[in-house]
């Protein structure tokens, strides 16, 4: 299973593929594209979001002094990972499933806290609730551009 999310338009113009020798096999994706749980888990960038979690992890526990803004550049370093990661290393065509998952590192490294406990207003509580609604939300919002569009006024 790649990370692409499949839509149901997309399926109607696949098909399964045989592969040659040193090629991945493409099969034919299912009938009428990826269901709810399939693109929840492929929105969530779990692999950087580890990597973020190590980061800011061995920011606060280093012996020597931090400065402030070590922890937001790595955090603008999670959102370039996110976007380089799955457009380059997984093959994620999808602009509107790359905004998707660059948000979700942003609601995940919101809840885990760095940088953003610094600042007087974040509260973890709040954090931690917009993290369960958009997670909840986040696989229902369409991928592609709707069927029906109003035609431009001349």
């Amino acid at each position: 299973m790649g990370r692409q999310i499949v839509t149901a338009t997309a399926t109607a113009n696949q098909v399964g593929t045989r592969a040659g020798p040193d090629q991945d096999v493409k099969a034919a994706p299912a009938a009428g594209g990826d269901n709810y749980s399939d693109k929840l888990l492929k929105l969530i960038p779990g692999e950087v979001i580890g990597v973020y979690l190590s980061m800011v992890t061995i920011l606060k526990h280093s012996k020597d002094e931090v400065a402030p803004f070590v922890p937001w550049l790595v955090f603008v370093f999670g959102i370039a990972a996110t976007w380089f990661y799955l457009r380059v290393t997984l093959k994620v065509e999808h602009t509107r499933q790359l905004m998707l998952s660059v948000l979700s590192f942003c609601v995940w490294a919101f809840t885990i806290g760095v940088p953003f406990d610094q600042q007087p207003w974040y509260n973890g509580t709040y954090a931690g609730l917009m993290l369960v609604a958009f997670t909840f939300i986040a696989p229902k919002i369409p991928l592609e551009a709707s069927a029906t569009r109003r035609p431009k006024p001349r």
